[in-house]
């Protein structure tokens, strides 16, 4: 009874305070740490067949897991960190990847479908004009460029097509410095989603 209401008035508190959810928001109560262990690992271990069959179902219900079925997807120190994160910036769900360029590419073709068009600053990071330019076109995106100096020239370009409008402040190398809080307001009013990096 102590215990549980002890961890009950520690989670309430949490909330109260960024800063005591940044102190306490990693603790460890199953292995009694401060900061969760550190885990580097490919190959995930269970017990039986079954066990990782149930695990990879539960998966892909969507339930909070621990742990995944492979390392490559992340581990317990990945998974609590996206949780952090979670919480920090009040979103529906953080994904953690490998590369920058990993997390470009799971943003846009995780929200552009067939027939779609994605507005893109010409300053962006080469990967990412490869990807917008030549593997969306394959799956009937169209990548549509304007200059990162104009507003007015985003302001063109967008039409009802456009699913996407993807901002990289500064641009890659040659580092224009575009106005977000325009860019955002504008693609509110429209009701567009707006992507920066």
């Amino acid at each position: 009874m102590d215990i549980a209401f002890s961890i009950f008035v520690i989670k309430y508190f949490m909330r109260k305070s960024v800063k005591t959810f940044l102190k306490s928001a990693a603790k460890d109560y199953v292995a009694r740490s401060v900061n969760p262990p550190v885990v580097r690992a490919s190959t995930i271990l269970f017990k039986t067949m079954q066990e990782l069959r149930k695990h990879q179902k539960n998966i892909a219900k969507g339930k909070d897991v621990s742990h995944w079925d492979y390392g490559r997807q992340g581990n317990q120190t990945t998974i609590q960190l996206q949780k952090i994160l979670k919480e920090l910036e009040q979103a529906h769900y953080v994904f953690l990847t490998q590369t920058g360029f990993s997390s470009v590419a799971l943003a846009i073709m995780s929200v552009c479908r067939p027939g779609d068009e994605i507005v893109i600053s010409d300053c962006v990071y080469r990967p990412t004009q490869k990807l917008t330019s030549q593997l969306l076109k394959e799956f009937n995106i169209n990548a549509i460029w304007y200059n990162p100096n104009s507003l007015e020239d985003l302001k063109n370009k967008v039409t009802k097509k456009t699913k996407l409008i993807f901002v990289e402040n500064p641009g890659s190398n040659t580092f224009e410095f575009q106005d977000l809080g325009k860019i955002t307001s504008f693609a509110k009013k429209k009701k567009y989603i707006h992507l920066h990096r």
